[in-house]
């Protein structure tokens, strides 16, 4: 099924927002800036193309949306999820075509059928105590309908590492007295685009992310770390979510903007109040044993020191995207963000390093 059009969505900070209703909202967000610094196509293809077709919610995302929810939301967590039913969850049912004639069989009645059904039909028209795996399937599915279902091992790995966060004393404290899965909307005021983010715990002085990582190939624990926040952009994630948190803090004090959904006066006024705030990423370990790794990022090393080169470098991309996706709303619209570029002379300098040793 592709997905529905982009819709427009009022500037603010939402505590209630539906999770698909964010990302089908218009706006560039930080994975749009990832998107987009692949090219421009690229982008239009992954946000804007109406006949583009939803991102699989299988395996690590699966897993990683999983944990977020049993971590930060029990109650979505049980509204969004629920443990795949299984045949052994019911001793003695009738689930083959070979188990349901031997019943027939056994209570002397017709075992001949052309389908399946002939035979359920035929068991359930017999009165006779019976239990029918595939109405017992059916029946739970729907009364789990929209839910995500999870296999028994994926269910205890999920909550192993939440678990795991639960009862880490550094984690457990910075996901305390926050908003999960709070939603921001604002307008920059540089380019005048729709800036977004959801943001997946948000204390008044503070950000938290969490991240599930593999380490498949055993490399020291810190090491995978620092390669993923490099490789998989956290660092273009904490400026892009503290720049939009700074913009919005600044026009809800304005009264710019405002907020929707269920939030303390206390919270909200601690929030608009706090001109620095820091951003947390939160690492656990998809399987066993759930190694945990908390990672604080800052402007700097010292006030007034220069800037961390992995900031600096974020700021400038941001600042470069935001431009550049302004200029295509402009010149492509809903078109496909196409260009026909001449063709490129290779250089030496095109080419990695790693050639040239």
């Amino acid at each position: 099924m592709a997905n529905k059009p982009r819709h427009a969505v009022e500037p603010g900070i939402y505590f209630d927002m539906d999770e698909e209703f964010y990302h089908a909202a218009e706006g560039l967000s930080c994975s749009g800036i990832k998107h987009l610094t692949v090219s421009k196509l690229n982008y239009w293809h992954r946000n804007l193309n109406p006949d583009r077709e939803p991102e699989d919610d299988t395996g690590a995302r699966r897993f990683g949306k999983a944990v977020h929810a049993l971590a930060l939301e029990p109650e979505r967590f049980a509204r969004s999820f629920a443990p795949k039913l299984s045949p052994e969850d019911f001793p003695g049912a009738l689930v083959t075509v070979d188990d349901m004639k031997a019943f027939l069989d056994l209570n002397k009645l017709p075992k001949s059928g052309k389908k399946k059904s002939d035979l359920v039909d035929r068991i359930v028209a017999s009165g006779l105590p019976s239990v029918i795996w595939d109405q017992e399937l059916a029946k739970y599915a729907a009364m789990n309908e929209g839910k995500t279902f999870l296999g028994a091992d994926e269910g205890k790995r999920i909550a192993a590492a939440a678990a795991v966060l639960a009862a880490d004393p550094y984690a457990s404290a910075a996901l305390t007295g926050g908003m999960p899965e709070v939603s921001f909307f604002v307008r920059d005021p540089e380019t005048g685009v729709m800036l977004k983010s959801r943001m997946d715990y948000v204390r008044p002085r503070s950000t938290i992310d969490i991240k599930t990582f593999s380490n498949s190939r055993g490399k020291p624990v810190e090491k995978a770390i620092f390669e993923a926040i490099f490789y998989e952009g956290y660092h273009l994630q904490c400026v892009f979510y503290n720049q939009v948190r700074e913009l919005a803090r600044q026009q809800l004090a304005s009264g710019e903007i405002q907020t929707f959904g269920s939030v303390s006066e206390q919270w909200l006024e601690e929030f608009t109040q706090t001109q620095e705030h820091g951003f947390v990423l939160v690492f656990i370990e998809s399987s066993p044993p759930f190694d945990l790794r908390m990672v604080l990022m800052k402007e700097a090393e010292a006030p007034g020191a220069d800037l961390n080169v992995f900031w600096s470098s974020a700021h400038m991309r941001i600042s470069d995207m935001k431009h550049l996706y302004a200029e295509c709303l402009v010149k492509y619209g809903d078109a496909p963000w196409r260009d026909r570029p001449p063709p490129h002379i290779l250089e030496d300098t095109d080419l990695p390093m790693l050639m040239f040793s």
